[in-house]
């Protein structure tokens, strides 16, 4: 099976900047793109960041029901959820259990907020395979975004801690799940935060590692976002994994095999959004 993680940028309307250069950044517009990509790759479970109403709508209208390159039938159903909703293959498996839940906004002994929005938030599924029985539970979270260098743009005091924070909600909730039906489970999304983080290294000291820790095959080196907002994009150099923010992990003692760890990022998506899809091909 094929399990995906993407931040779609959260921008809805096309402005100025990118009509000057003959561009349409609107959610419409991108759309397009994100469809291509998807379609390409077919994930049997996509968890996705940065959703609006507008791009899901446009999402489902082609997803809801297609024929694929090799004239199979393919349906797509959304677990919806905010900034991070859940898209499934409803022709492969039945929901059992989903739920959604906001990130706190404060950080227990530190001031500021660190919830722009209510946007930073996880959702998760509970799936049955039709054709086994088997079941997995997918986690697709958005951690905070500022960052605690105080010569960085987006400096915010304790930001690094209120990802860690964060992080350990989601995988406390993860356990749970997992232990309520004896299933293997998947937490990824837009971390915002690369290897050796304090957020990553929370990741680890919960008895979690990242999928391409145990990956047999294919492995992307590749950093997976770049400059693509309201005022343009560019095709940045792909950097190295360990500043990647974008993860996909799975508890230590797992019994799946993750049998390659992909990346899209041709050129084409840099003017989709600032994070290429990532995905992982598994045999759980």
């Amino acid at each position: 099976m094929i399990i995906m993680t993407n931040n779609q940028w959260k921008y809805d309307e096309n402005n100025d900047d990118w009509r000057a250069i003959g561009m349409d950044c609107s959610a419409q517009s991108r759309s397009a793109g994100l469809l291509k990509a998807y379609r390409s790759i077919l994930p049997d479970i996509l968890g996705v960041q940065e959703s609006s109403c507008l791009m899901e709508k446009f999402l489902m209208n082609e997803l809801y029901a297609f024929t694929d390159e090799t004239g199979e039938r393919v349906e797509y159903r959304l677990i919806t959820g905010g900034d991070t909703p859940i898209y499934y293959r409803s022709d492969k498996y039945f929901v059992v259990e989903t739920g959604y839940c906001q990130h706190p906004e404060h950080l227990p002994g530190a001031e500021g907020i660190f919830n722009n929005e209510r946007t930073k938030s996880y959702t998760y599924g509970v799936f049955e395979e039709l054709a086994t029985g088997k079941k997995l539970l997918v986690v697709s979270t958005h951690l905070w975004w500022k960052s605690s260098n105080p010569e960085r743009f987006n400096y915010q005091p304790h930001s690094s801690e209120a990802r860690a924070y964060q992080i350990a909600i989601v995988l406390d909730k993860a356990r749970e799940m997992m232990k309520k039906y004896h299933c293997p489970g998947f937490v990824l999304g837009d971390f915002n935060a690369g290897i050796g983080s304090l957020c990553m290294d929370k990741v680890y000291d919960m008895g979690w590692m990242e999928a391409r820790d145990i990956c047999t095959g294919e492995k992307d080196g590749t950093k997976g976002h770049h400059l693509c907002s309201p005022k343009g994009f560019r095709r940045d150099p792909l950097g190295k994994y360990e500043e990647a923010l974008d993860h996909i992990v799975v508890p230590k003692e797992t019994d799946v095999k993750i049998l390659n760890y992909k990346r899209m990022n041709d050129e084409w998506f840099d003017c989709i959004s600032d994070h290429y899809p990532l995905y992982i091909e598994v045999d759980i």
